[in-house]
């Protein structure tokens, strides 16, 4: 009996970003997975279900949650997705526009009151700027990371200047290899289960 494809949920972002959706999915679809993103029109909306519940019944849908983190915030569904996905423990991975980590060390002296903790200042107020939209995507990215656990317990996040160059390159050592990926899923359900 052959296998059924791998589910890879690629998360909703979408402002400023289309362009490069259309090659992550086509790319994916390439490599034969199965693509559930909402831009691609791969993700089911029931009738009468929001935008948000389509995408999040998505993420608990997927074999694989593949995040994008942009110095965009948009409406917040792809932070929601961010969280169902770490929540549930899916495994995931998650590529980063990389001024994001850079603003995150440049703000954190001002967002926190203790940089350690990562506990937020209450006074701290931000602009948006050309480059970076909100620092709920800042959020999002220690998130994404596990910020503050040991790092046994850390998760990576790719980062990327030149989306087709670095995004890409990332994309194809991550998903090109769809064995190798779905053996490395199936490890993960084995330790998850106790095995």
């Amino acid at each position: 009996m052959a296998k059924r494809k791998l589910k890879i949920m690629v998360s909703s972002t979408v402002h400023g970003f289309k362009t490069e959706l259309t090659q992550i999915c086509s790319a994916l679809e390439g490599y034969g997975y199965d693509v559930l993103n909402n831009y691609w029109g791969t993700v089911y909306v029931p009738p009468g279900a929001s935008p948000e519940e389509a995408c999040l019944a998505a993420v608990n849908d997927c074999d694989f949650f593949f995040g994008i983190i942009l110095p965009r915030y948009g409406s917040g569904i792809t932070h929601s997705e961010f969280k169902k996905a770490i929540e549930l423990d899916k495994p995931r991975g998650f590529l980063v526009q990389a001024h994001i980590p850079f603003a995150r060390k440049l703000l954190e002296q001002y967002m926190y009151s203790d940089v350690r903790a990562r506990v937020r200042d209450p006074d701290f107020a931000f602009q948006r700027t050309s480059v970076l939209e909100d620092t709920r995507v800042i959020d999002m990215y220690n998130e994404a990371i596990h910020d503050g656990e040991p790092l046994e317990k850390r998760r990576w996040a790719h980062e990327f200047f030149n989306f087709p160059e670095d995004g890409m390159r990332f994309i194809k050592t991550e998903f090109g290899d769809k064995k190798r990926l779905q053996t490395d899923i199936e490890a993960l359900k084995n330790i998850g289960n106790g095995q």
